[in-house]
């Protein structure tokens, strides 16, 4: 609107002070003329014509325009007024104060409408991407959807990762049990973002929050850390934010102003003196810059923009020694600073980083031994300052003051926002990354170190090594019964006691005819292992052909002291119980080592760093995995080992054993269902896995089975395969085109019939059988397996030594043979006999894959006596 330049006449001087000036508005053709009071200060123009609206006075108090001469307008009012000067003042003090009372608190309701609407401005341009769990797990392991959709459906139908592996092949494009577990852990995290996103939208719903748009951002974020991003832009906070104080004081609509670009008004008119915040004109610019750059932070553009920012930047992470560390005398400190020497002066992009040296930097950091730093590179923020810039260019061309506060703003936001959330994101997912890369190592040596093949057909003496409490012994039959335990204490400084240790222990090598000596490797490991090749140098043993192995313990002392164990050995010192545990550990590897929880079995890397439910989960898994693909005999496992079947757990292991011991063995798979706490879902997860063996279901003292409608109480043959219940009809129609007889089972004849026929492939059986492939690849491969067969014993057997050497002995270029004791991201650790592990790191490893218990040929290049370490290439994978 134009000002008016009137002069003369005119009852006072208009200024930007005037409230308002009398304007004849031209009246609608079906209307009666009237006049309207139209404000006239700028800034309440402006606003009341965003808003549509405009002031009208009542009909007693309208002025009217009556006569018009030579275009000058005389003015008339119903009340005389005074033209004096007191009375211009007056009038010119009272208009000023309203004007103050606009600019300040303008309209209760029109602030929190501005207030609202801005929260919606942050999530205007965002599209509802819903996405399903389907989307995520496709996305995450690039898989094609329908595969993941599959696999998706499978486990939603609770069927677990061994069926799936095995059985359900043809749904899932011939997935291992590693990927889908990978996948399984994809849909659990898409589960608890979605749960957490429904958590976040009832939250903001009871704020009174809820809208189209946000619930569009909230459904479409596809991880935690933005879902947290968003709901901080609305949960109550415990201590009020600059931005929440400089908008209580009535900062809010100026700052809206400033980001719409519009025009403001003098930021002096409002000062006031009275109020924190309004003093001076610097502290309401700091007022408006705190509530722009909280807009800009909580602005999805430029959040994404941001995320963007962090995937193109070279970011680098840096750590050095903390100064409060670095005159530290104590010894033991000193041992635990050499452990982080190569991170007091490191730098590396967070791209290349490994993730054993995260860990050892958060371990490091934790103990206060190093100090952490996130650098961003200068593209980070000059790129980001761009993209606000760009946004908000409207804002940039508006005035001078507009683009000074909006620099101020960007600048203040980037400082005090935007880095510390990057930050405090890369080292998140720095860590996170770290943690599951720790986890898939630790599942990794879990599941090789069950699979180690056992020594059949061997009496083996077990020894738990100590000094002041003795060494104890343990004598296991083939079988793994106990035969005889005693105690020796070669290394106490008494006279005749190692004489006398070695006649107790030569004895029952000797009497027993004991050929494996399996010693633990905890306490007093090298010193008892000396005092055994003692032995064997000077032939002690006589005729009798001893060999001796080293054998990991861990949580052999927690099994020895747990309710199983005194369950199973209700009469026996946990000490000995320890010592049988190492000895079944060689005759039986996976029967004994599921006694003990996967976590204390010692073969990861910063396992007690890593988030333990998530660390259990995925150790539980694998360890079913490996006994359900290995295979149980029912009549024989014990509950242990049971449990950790696929479908069962311990109150159904529990189950089976009391229904095995009331009735007698099982006869058949079918006779399963008789058992509480079995249905068809269950017995579907388990049949395949469950063996019935003709060996162990008779006996000579069989109580009469319950009988039942569900199952019959024959024997079947293919119940001691892995081929599962619901292909038997396919088995058969399979065994009667190969014209062979179910009784020859496991002979060689039989299996050359079936081989013979498995040459025309898959696809082609699968039609004439009416089935799918995979189906009948599960039959073939059941049907060819040798009689007792073990997937095991496929693996190399446990190096067993005659002889030692300590460290001192080796230099450099020495070749020797050892077993592969733990596998990490930097290296593989290896047995080599000299009482402490070398270690290959990974570039030595030439490429080649070790796994847990595998031997190898190495080549010693570094020996460190002083500290301990022993660095080997390896030169042959035996």
């Amino acid at each position: 609107m134009k000002r008016s330049t009137r002069q003369g006449d005119e009852p006072g001087d208009v200024s930007s002070d005037e409230c308002y000036i009398l304007e004849e508005t031209v009246p609608k053709p079906s209307q009666k003329k009237e006049k309207t009071l139209i404000l006239k200060d700028d800034t309440i123009a402006n606003s009341r014509k965003r808003k549509g609206t405009t002031v009208s006075l009542p009909e007693k108090k309208k002025r009217v325009a009556v006569e018009s001469e030579n275009k000058n307008v005389k003015l008339e009012s119903a009340v005389d007024i005074k033209e004096s000067e007191s009375s211009k003042k007056k009038i010119q003090s009272r208009n000023v104060k309203n004007r103050k009372k606009e600019v300040q608190s303008t309209d209760k309701e029109n602030i929190q409408q501005t207030l609202k609407d801005t929260s919606q401005i942050l999530f205007n341009s965002v599209e509802c991407n819903e996405w399903s769990d389907v989307d995520y797990v496709s996305e995450v392991n690039n898989v094609e959807k329908h595969i993941a959709a599959n696999v998706v459906k499978l486990f939603n139908d609770d069927n677990t990762i061994p069926f799936i592996a095995r059985y359900r092949r043809n749904m899932t494009n011939g997935m291992e049990a590693d990927k889908l577990r990978a996948l399984k852990e994809s849909l659990d995290q898409a589960k608890s973002i979605k749960q957490r996103a429904s958590t976040i939208l009832k939250s903001i719903d009871k704020l009174g929050q809820w809208s189209p748009s946000i619930y569009s951002a909230v459904v479409s974020a596809k991880s935690l850390d933005d879902l947290e991003h968003i709901y901080s832009l609305f949960k109550p906070a415990s201590k009020r934010s600059l931005a929440e104080r400089a908008k209580e004081i009535g900062l809010g609509p100026i700052s809206d102003l400033i980001i719409q670009g519009q025009t403001l008004p003098p930021l002096s008119s409002m000062i006031d003196s009275n109020k924190s915040g309004l003093k001076t004109e610097q502290e309401i610019k700091d007022g408006i810059i705190h509530i722009v750059a909280d807009i800009l932070n909580k602005d999805k553009l430029i959040f994404d923009k941001v995320k963007d920012l962090q995937n193109e930047s070279l970011i680098k992470i840096e750590a050095t020694k903390c100064k409060s560390r670095s005159k530290s005398s104590n010894d033991k400190l000193k041992d635990i600073n050499r452990k982080y020497e190569m991170y007091y002066d490191f730098s590396t992009n967070t791209r290349y980083i490994k993730p054993h040296q995260i860990l050892a930097i958060n371990r490091g950091e934790a103990q206060k031994i190093l100090t952490v730093k996130i650098v961003l590179p200068h593209f980070f923020e000059r790129e980001f300052k761009a993209h606000c810039y760009k946004q908000f260019s409207n804002v940039m061309n508006a005035s001078k003051l507009h683009m000074k506060l909006l620099n101020d703003s960007i600048d203040y936001c980037y400082t005090k926002f935007i880095k510390p959330l990057v930050v405090r994101r890369v080292r998140s997912e720095m860590k996170q990354k770290a943690e599951t890369a720790s986890i898939e190592v630790f599942v990794t040596n879990v599941k090789q170190l069950l699979l180690s093949p056992p020594v059949r057909g061997k009496i083996i003496l077990g020894i738990d090594p100590g000094f002041s409490h003795g060494c104890k012994l343990a004598v296991i039959s083939e079988q793994g019964n106990v035969l005889e335990t005693g105690v020796i204490y070669p290394h106490k400084k008494v006279k005749d006691s190692s004489d006398e240790s070695a006649n107790v222990l030569v004895h029952l090598v000797n009497r027993h005819k004991c050929t494996i000596l399996a010693l633990g490797n905890a306490t007093a490991c090298r010193e008892t292992e000396v005092f055994l090749n003692k032995l064997m140098e000077s032939k002690t043993f006589g005729s009798t052909d001893v060999s001796y192995t080293i054998v990991d313990e861990a949580g052999a002392s927690i099994y020895s002291c747990s309710t199983e164990a005194k369950s199973e050995f209700p009469d026996v010192d946990t000490n000995i119980i320890s010592a049988i545990s190492i000895a079944r550990r060689i005759q039986d590897p996976l029967a004994e080592l599921v006694k003990v929880e996967p976590k204390h079995l010692g073969v990861g890397m910063y396992q007690h760093d890593l988030p333990e439910k998530q660390l259990l989960t995925s150790l539980n898994e694998v360890v079913s995995e490996v006994v359900s693909f290995v295979g149980v005999d029912v009549n024989t496992a014990s509950q242990c080992l049971l449990r950790r079947v696929a479908g069962l757990n311990a109150s159904r292991a529990n189950k089976i054993i009391e229904w095995r011991t009331e009735f007698g063995p099982f006869k058949n798979r079918q006779q399963l269902m008789d058992v509480k706490g079995i249905g068809n879902k269950v017995f579907e997860q388990c049949a395949g896995f469950i063996r019935i063996l003709p060996e162990t279901s008779t006996t000579d003292n069989v109580v009469k089975p319950k009988q039942s409608t569900k199952s019959t109480h024959t024997f079947n043959l293919l119940d001691q395969t892995w081929i599962h219940p619901e292909s038997y009809d396919v088995a058969e129609k399979f065994l009667k085109y190969c014209n062979c007889n179910l009784e020859g089972l496991g002979t060689t004849a039989f299996i050359e019939n079936v081989k013979s026929r498995a040459i025309e492939g898959c696809v082609v059986l699968a039609k004439k059988l009416d089935t799918n492939e995979t189906t009948i690849e599960v039959i073939i491969k059941g049907l060819s397996m040798k009689k007792d067969e073990d997937i095991r014993l496929k693996t190399r057997a446990p190096l067993f030594r005659k002889c030692m050497l300590s460290i001192n002995d080796l230099t450099v270029g020495t070749s020797l043979t050892g077993a592969v004791r733990n596998v990490t991201h930097f290296g593989a650790f290896v047995d080599i006999g000299v009482g402490r592990a070398g270690l290959i790191p990974t570039n030595w490893l030439k490429n080649c894959t070790v796994s847990v218990g595998q031997r190898v040929e190495v080549k010693v290049f570094e020996v460190d006596v002083e500290r301990g370490r022993i660095g080997l290439e390896l030169t042959n994978v035996l």
